[in-house]
């Protein structure tokens, strides 16, 4: 049975289509007037944080410990409600390692459809990093990229939600021809002494950017869907998690071809946190 409910609008979202295009405009510009190296290359303090909270994952990281999730034999013994986009219809063209794989940031620039309209906004990576320090930051109940207010926080959480609600393709044969790249598997730390989470992701996206994936939960043995989208002119990903309206993850493209890749997750409009992507090797098929 398919996941619908991560196709529908959550019901604490009310913004307006001009809102919502307001935001983007002003994303847009500071992606269009960006100095060379913007955001491309962290602080060394920043890199320093985040490799030490990941560094802390892999050292307890063990495949072995984690039901050998996302293998050949996995999938047969974890169904559950897949999105209407979902990567599994091309799970078993290719040997499953292959979707543990490190995208290359230069492959975006053929994979997307839309790529080539946009050059100044794909002419170089931008890497998102939330938090004091980083380059999106709350303040006085707004949210700033740089020196510039994007939008309210509530806004900005509801702009995420409107970027991971995807509609639903038109049939099942649309969605079984799609082509998926992988992005990889991530272990999902909630701080940095969360040194053995439980909860590991898988990713792809077609080349329509729209987000596909699952979330494994080693502890509870369930997986959940996960769907959302890459943001045409801003490279911002969102995305929704299972039959949840409340929660919306998002980072940047960029920052999952990384080690490390920072994730702000809203819990509604009124609350968010910073988690971590830790990039999992790539296991060796047996």
């Amino acid at each position: 049975m398919n996941n619908n409910v991560i196709s529908q609008r959550p019901s604490w979202v009310n913004t307006n289509i001009s809102t919502n295009v307001n935001i983007h405009n002003r994303w847009s510009n500071v992606m269009q007037n960006r100095p060379p190296g913007f955001a491309t290359t962290l602080p060394a303090e920043r890199r320093y944080y985040w490799n030490q909270w990941g560094g802390g994952v892999r050292t307890n990281w063990n495949y072995a410990r984690y039901h050998n999730c996302f293998n050949d034999h996995w999938w047969s013994t974890h169904y559950h409600g897949v999105a209407g986009w979902h990567y599994c219809y091309h799970y078993n063209r290719y040997p499953w390692a292959y979707w543990w794989r490190r995208p290359a940031w230069t492959a975006f620039g053929t994979w997307f459809v839309w790529s080539a309209q946009y050059p100044a906004q794909w002419s170089q990576p931008v890497y998102y990093d939330y938090g004091t320090g980083g380059n999106v930051i709350y303040q006085d109940n707004s949210v700033y990229l740089g020196d510039q207010r994007i939008a309210s926080a509530e806004e900005f959480a509801m702009s995420a939600a409107d970027l991971a609600t995807v509609p639903p393709p038109e049939s099942q044969e649309v969605a079984e021809a799609e082509e998926w790249m992988p992005l990889g598997t991530f272990a999902l730390s909630t701080s940095k002494s969360d040194v053995d989470p439980t909860r590991i992701l898988q990713l792809a996206v077609n080349r329509q950017g729209i987000l596909s994936g699952t979330l494994y939960n080693s502890e509870t043995d369930v997986a959940q869907t996960i769907q959302g989208q890459v943001d045409q002119q801003t490279q911002r990903v969102a995305f929704r998690i299972g039959e949840s309206e409340n929660v919306i993850a998002e980072t940047g493209l960029y920052n999952l071809t990384q080690d490390e890749a920072p994730l702000l997750v809203h819990f509604g409009p009124d609350r968010v946190e910073t988690y971590l992507l830790i990039r999992l090797e790539e296991p060796v098929e047996k």
